[in-house]
Formats: structure tokens, C-alpha cells, sequence
């Protein structure tokens, strides 16, 4: 409480190493005025804009090593800064809690509501009503947030925060840690709670109900509204000033008002004269004077009715002095001591074994119950479908499909030897397909037996005789003289016997032949500079003609890709000629969309072309920053943003980074992503949600509310198997928490 602020004042050493520590986030003497509705009041030594949980987790870091005052400041309408200001850190909550996750009316569905520290209390309202719920309408008419109303308890119209607040996550500013607590350990009391400067409310969740007339609803809301504008001023103001001394019975505005205060100044600041209980300031006023009023009206109720106000507001860095009747007001905040303690004894309690409950009861420790080698109640198809579902460990790395390479065709192949084994043989998944052949069964080729394409003839030796058959009718006849019988005559004839006239023959042949040669290489030269020329302007009427251009386009594999991308890169095929169609830069563009793992284009003639494109699988959502669901895939990559909740995908509580598509995830998102898609069928029906606490730290709620802490990302195939073991042997209902960060269960039964 304040009360914890005004004990210490930081000294400037102390400011500048804490701000040293924290680098580009600290924002030297930050004004805290315009933060809050009063409007008036100092500077904090320091101030932070925490726009993450990295940031309030550095912040964390940074006073765990320099311990100095700390105050969180929401929508500042319950709080008023002094004019010395706050010497100290501000650490001023931004919109990253500022989310609502409200049910859809359908059958079955539970009325419970998960609101943001950072939500407005008006809106809170609004939206629960505007989706079917009843129960929150009160809150329209109070100007604080959520994280606030927590703190204080806020109510108004017949109700408050206690009557429907089931859950709040909190973070501990001086440990660093992130639980979720039971509204029953806060120390919820009227106007007021067990929480401290160094709790922050991170979420709040809410049960509701249905509302049977969603019109009689609104025109509640509408009613809160019309009465607060008549009865309640506007202006500087933190609305009521001191808590009502007996709830329900005696009013602090009615005994200020039976002492005639209304009106009652004191420099800038006056007692409201529309309601008693409010304290007005004015523009560029003194939070000194509004004290001074406050221990004015404290004193005059005091002493003429007995009853002691104590005060609503937050008062911050204010200093005792030699004033009593100030120094009453700046200790009149109600002592929360011991319930403050209760309640960090219950935060440690959380923090360290995952649930909060009655001491007496003894943690039961799994030790050796499990085989530490093996999981035999554990089929093998479960155990299959854990194995190897998270990437990033040495030895459990997914595998991904592998694209085969095609096989390497020479012009002249080797062939390997003949083996006895002369059959196919291919290697696993991802290695060159190898082949071998067996001689025998191959048919001969002109690879084997070369012809001549040139004589397409026969060559003969160049010793071979040469053969010449005449016929009587060139050389002559013989006439037999006994039987005179005509005979052709076969003559083998020597170049020997010609002499000078058989040298004469044979240079005359080699002119003829050098000549013919000569006449066949000029024809050779022309055929094929004429078929080269000829060939090339074929080529170049194919490539320009419309019968093979792309007209054809099929998509094959697209579900999630973004629909224009696609389209866009289908006409800019189109119209190019399947030989010459630039097929790499279109696939590059397809992948550059973070839905498209890979994606391959193939074009077929005479005018057809095939995109086959491979998707990441969506296997879980986490609201980022600015309230908006980022969808994961099993590697943490972002695959799209949305508005709503993807209540299709498993939820990973826990606000994460801004990221933008195609962006990945931290280790923690990741591995929750992992263990999205890792459940086993027969324990999906039995998860509600994931989620990751602090900066590394994995948690897993089941429908029946179990908690199963998996801690950092580390061996978490082996954790998994281990709650699977577990929730076989006994029944979830009976089981408030699992706690398998150390890779040993630890149990603890409801």
C-alpha cells in the first residue's frame, strides 16, 4: 500500500543505478499528474512504460539488485501523488494487458470471462452485456480498470469485484514471479484487498451468468450511467474519498454531509458540494491542499459521531510531519498486514509447486513410481507419436519430408559390374537413388556398335585385292570351238599389268576422289549451317507462338495461402510460353507468404501449368501485445494474425511480442507449439489450454482446472510421456497439480 511508499525515500545513487540497469526503458523524473484523474502532484524519480512482460520482467531483475519504492499506475482514478512527487519508480501499465476474452452464447458454455489488468471497467461492462452476459453491469459507472478494482475491491450499485472474481494472475515485482491466484487468498474486504505496491493484476478472470433479457441489461447500464452523471461530480477528482465506516448501514458520505461540510475549502481544494464524500481539485492545484481537506473532514466526523474515516484513495509520497490531524489521514489507510502476508505466503506457495492450497496438506512425490527407462503402460503408437515432435533437442528433432533429388543422366552412363545381385537398390528417404543393371538384360544400341553416318558403308582393309567382274560384251568373247557355246569371263585384274597406263588410271582416280571429296564437305558445310538457320527460326516460331503459351493454370495444396498472392502469381504466368515462363521467381513469391513451406511450378505442353504448393500446419494461438491472436505453427513461426480468438487452434495463455507474419516465436512459444501438436488423441479432449508464464516457463490447465507445470523447454517429449503415464493411472478430477519441470512428477491431489 502507500503506506509502504512513504516508509523510504530512494536516494539519487540509488535512481541512477536503477535506472543504469535498465537502460533505454527508464524515463528520468516522469510526471505523474496527467496519469492520474486528480490531475495534480510530482514526479516520479523515475518512470517505465511497460509495454511487455519482457519489460516487467527486466524491471523485476533491476529491483531485485537496487530495492527501491515501486508504484504501479494504471488509470490513476483512485490515487493522488504529492507535490514533492513519488521518489521512486512509476511503472506505468500499458495497453499489453488492455485484452477481453469473453464466451460465445452457445449450449454449453460456461459464463466466464478473462479480462486484462489494463480493460477499462466501462468497457468491461459494455462488452460482457453486448455478448449475453449479466453480473458486471455495475462497473459501468466506476472510471478505473481492471487491475485496479482488484486492488481496491471496487464496487457500486449492489455489487463488486468479490461477488464474480474466481482468478487473478499476478506478478510479483521483488521475485519475478507469475501465478495465478484464488480470489479467496486476496483478502478481499470492502474497498480493499491484500494486494501491494509490488503486485501487478496481469488478468482477472470473472464467472458471470447468462442473461435471461440482454435488453433489461442494457437499460441497467443506461440507468448506472444517468444516475452517476446526476449524483456524482465531474471535474479533478478521484471519486469517494473515505470508505463507508459500517458497509450497508453507515455512510461516509452521510455523516460528512450531517456535519454540513459540503463546500468546505481549503486553498484549491473543496469538499464537492453535489456529493459529500468527494474532494475536488482545482486546475494546476495543490495535492496538499486536498489532504488538508481530507483531515479536516476526518477530524469534524471524528469528533462529533465517534466513527473513524479511513481513506480510499491511494496516497503517494506523502511525508509525516508535525501535523497530527495530516498525519492521521496519511495513516488512516486500513492495516493489511496480515492478510498481505497470508497472501505471499500463498504466492510462494504457487510459485514453487504450481498450486495453492491448505498447507496441511502433504505434496505426494512420485519418485520411482515411474520406470525411469520406459513407459510400458504406454503403447507404441503413443510413444511414436511422441517421438521426435520437438525440434531443437539433440535427439528429438522432427523429422521433415526430404525432397529425393532427381537421378543424374549422362550421355554415356557407366554401367557398374555384373553382380549376382544385379537388381534395383534404393537408399532411404533423402539419399541419391542408385540403380544397377545387369548386362544381359540391356538390348544393344549404337553405343555399343557405332555406324558410319556419313557412307552408311562397309570398311574394308586397305591390303584386300580388288575384285573386278567384266562382261564380254566390254572385253570381248571367247568362242569355244567345240562346243560354241558365248561364256562371260571372270578376270582378276593387277594394276601390275597395265604399267604405265595403270599409273596413269590410278592418279586419275585420286583427283576424282579428292574432288568428290572436296564437293561432299562444301554440301556437308551447307546442310548444316542451312539446318542450324532452319532449326533456329523454328525454335524462334515456337517460342512466339500462342499455341504454347501458358493458358492453363492448375493450384493444387492451397488452403490457407493468401488468396490474391495466389491469384497475382497465376496471371503472371499466364500468357508466357511454357519453354521460356520464369518458374523460380514465382515460387519465390509464393513462399515468401509465411502459410507456404514450399511450392513448385511445372509447366506442360503444349500450354499447361501445375503450382503444387506445400502448407504449415496451424497448430496454436497467443494474443500479442496489442490484443490481437497471433497463429503459430509447430516451429513457433506466426502464420497469420487475427481480430478474434482462433478458437480452432489450442490457446497458449500469456501475453507474447508483437510479431508479425512470418516472424518466429521465442523458445517458450515454440515448445508450446510442439506440445500443441504432440497431445495425444487420447489426451486432447482433457486439455483446455497451454500457456507460458515469466520469460521460459511452460504450463499446461486441463477442463477439470489441473495445472501441469512443464517448466523451461527443455526434455519435453520425456515430460509429456510422463503426464500421459500419470493421467492413465489416476483420475484427472482428483488432481489439482502436476509438477514435471525437474523431469520427476510431483503431484498434488485436490
Amino acid at each position: 500500500m502507500s503506506g509502504n511508499s512513504r516508509a523510504k525515500r530512494a536516494t539519487s545513487v540509488e535512481i541512477e543505478e536503477f535506472s543504469r540497469l535498465l537502460g533505454g526503458l527508464a524515463q528520468p523524473q516522469m510526471p505523474l499528474a496527467p496519469l492520474t484523474t486528480y490531475r495534480v502532484g510530482g514526479r516520479a524519480a523515475v518512470g517505465v512504460n511497460v509495454e511487455s512482460m519482457d519489460d516487467l520482467v527486466r524491471v523485476s531483475e533491476a529491483l531485485r539488485q537496487v530495492p527501491i519504492p515501486m508504484l504501479v499506475v494504471g488509470r490513476g482514478s483512485n490515487m493522488l501523488v504529492a507535490d514533492d512527487g513519488f521518489a521512486g519508480v512509476a511503472i506505468v501499465m500499458s495497453k499489453f494487458t488492455d485484452y477481453l476474452d469473453l464466451p460465445d452464447h452457445e449450449e454449453g458454455a460456461e459464463p466466464i470471462a478473462l479480462f486484462g489488468g489494463a480493460v477499462s471497467l466501462p468497457v468491461a461492462a459494455r462488452q460482457s452485456v453486448a455478448r449475453g452476459l449479466s453480473g458486471f453491469e455495475w462497473a459501468v459507472g466506476v472510471p478505473g480498470s481492471i487491475g485496479g478494482a482488484v486492488r481496491m475491491n471496487a464496487g457500486g450499485h449492489g455489487s463488486d469485484m468479490a461477488s464474480s472474481l474466481r482468478l487473478v494472475r499476478l506478478f510479483h515485482l521483488t521475485t519475478g514471479d507469475e501465478v495465478v491466484v484464488a480470489a479467496e487468498h486476496l483478502g478481499l474486504r470492502f474497498r480493499g484487498s491484500a494486494l501491494a505496491d509490488h503486485h501487478v493484476v496481469l488478468s482477472a478472470t470473472v464467472e458471470l451468468s447468462w442473461a435471461s433479457d440482454q435488453a433489461a441489461s442494457e437499460a441497467q447500464l443506461a440507468e448506472i450511467v444517468r444516475w452517476r452523471r446526476e449524483h456524482q461530480p465531474g471535474g479533478q477528482n478521484a471519486g469517494s474519498v473515505f470508505v463507508n465506516p459500517v458497509p450497508g448501514e453507515v455512510s461516509a458520505g452521510a455523516l460528512i454531509d450531517e456535519q454540513g461540510l459540503r463546500g468546505l475549502r481549503i486553498g484549491t481544494a473543496e469538499v464537492s458540494t453535489k456529493h459529500a464524500n468527494f474532494i475536488q481539485a482545482d486546475d494546476a492545484g495543490s495535492a496538499l491542499d486536498v489532504v488538508r481537506v481530507m483531515a479536516a473532514v476526518k477530524k469534524r466526523v471524528l469528533d462529533a459521531t465517534g466513527y473513524d474515516l479511513h481513506s480510499e484513495i491511494r496516497l503517494v509520497g506523502f511525508a509525516s510531519g508535525d501535523d497530527a490531524d495530516l498525519d492521521a489521514v496519511l495513516g488512516s489507510e486500513a492495516d493489511t498486514s496480515v492478510a498481505t502476508i497470508r497472501l505471499e505466503q500463498v504466492m510462494e506457495k504457487i510459485a514453487r509447486h504450481g498450486a495453492a492450497g491448505d498447507s496441511s496438506i502433504p505434496m505426494t512425490v512420485l519418485a520411482g513410481s515411474i520406470p525411469s527407462d520406459g513407459v510400458e503402460d504406454v503403447s507404441e503408437d503413443v510413444l511414436d507419436e511422441l517421438r521426435g515432435a520437438f525440434a531443437g533437442d539433440e535427439s528429438q528433432s522432427q523429422s521433415r519430408p526430404q525432397v529425393r533429388p532427381e537421378p543424374v543422366v549422362t550421355s554415356e552412363p557407366t554401367i557398374p559390374p555384373v553382380t549376382a545381385e544385379s537388381a534395383v537398390v534404393e537408399e532411404s528417404v533423402g539419399a541419391e537413388r542408385i540403380v544397377i543393371e545387369d548386362d544381359a538384360l540391356r538390348s544393344a544400341s549404337d553405343l555399343d556398335f557405332p555406324a558410319d553416318v556419313q557412307s552408311q558403308s562397309v570398311h574394308y582393309a586397305p591390303t584386300s585385292t580388288r575384285v573386278v567382274i567384266t562382261d564380254d560384251s566390254f572385253v570381248g568373247a571367247e568362242v569355244g570351238s567345240t562346243t560354241g557355246i558365248v561364256s562371260s569371263t571372270a578376270t582378276i585384274i593387277d594394276d601390275a599389268q597395265f604399267g604405265r597406263r595403270g599409273w596413269f588410271a590410278r592418279l586419275r582416280g585420286r583427283v576424282a576422289g579428292a574432288f568428290s571429296r572436296t564437293q561432299n564437305r562444301r554440301k556437308a558445310i551447307l546442310v548444316v549451317l542451312a539446318s542450324v538457320i532452319g532449326g533456329g527460326a523454328l525454335v524462334l516460331v515456337v517460342l512466339a507462338s500462342p499455341i504454347v503459351a501458358v493458358r492453363k493454370v492448375q493450384i493444387e495444396g492451397v488452403t490457407y495461402a493468401d488468396a490474391r498472392l495466389v491469384d497475382a502469381v497465376v496471371q503472371s504466368l499466364k500468357g508466357k510460353s511454357v519453354l521460356t515462363v520464369d518458374t523460380a521467381t514465382a515460387e519465390a513469391r509464393l513462399e515468401g507468404d509465411p502459410w507456404i513451406a514450399d511450392a513448385r511450378i511445372s509447366t506442360y505442353l503444349p500450354n499447361r501449368a501445375v503450382i503444387e504448393v506445400s502448407e504449415r500446419t496451424p497448430v496454436a494461438w497467443f494474443l500479442g501485445v496489442d490484443n490481437r491472436a497471433r497463429v503459430i505453427d509447430l516451429e513457433g513461426r506466426v502464420l497469420a494474425i487475427v481480430d478474434g480468438r482462433p478458437t480452432e487452434y489450442l490457446w497458449i495463455d500469456g501475453t507474447g511480442p508483437n510479431s508479425s507474419p512470418g516472424a518466429v516465436a521465442s523458445d517458450a512459444y515454440r515448445a508450446a507449439g510442439q506440445l500443441a501438436i504432440s497431445i495425444p488423441e487420447e489426451m486432447k479432449p482433457l486439455v483446455e489450454k497451454l500457456g507460458v508464464s515469466g520469460p521460459n516457463n511452460i504450463t499446461m490447465t486441463l477442463v477439470t482446472g489441473t495445472v501441469i507445470d512443464f517448466g523451461e523447454p527443455v526434455d519435453m517429449r520425456n515430460k509429456l510421456v510422463n503426464v500421459v503415464v500419470l493421467l492413465r493411472r489416476q483420475d484427472p478430477n482428483d488432481i489439482a497439480m502436476i509438477d514435471v519441470s525437474s523431469g520427476t512428477p510431483v503431484v498434488k491431489t485436490q
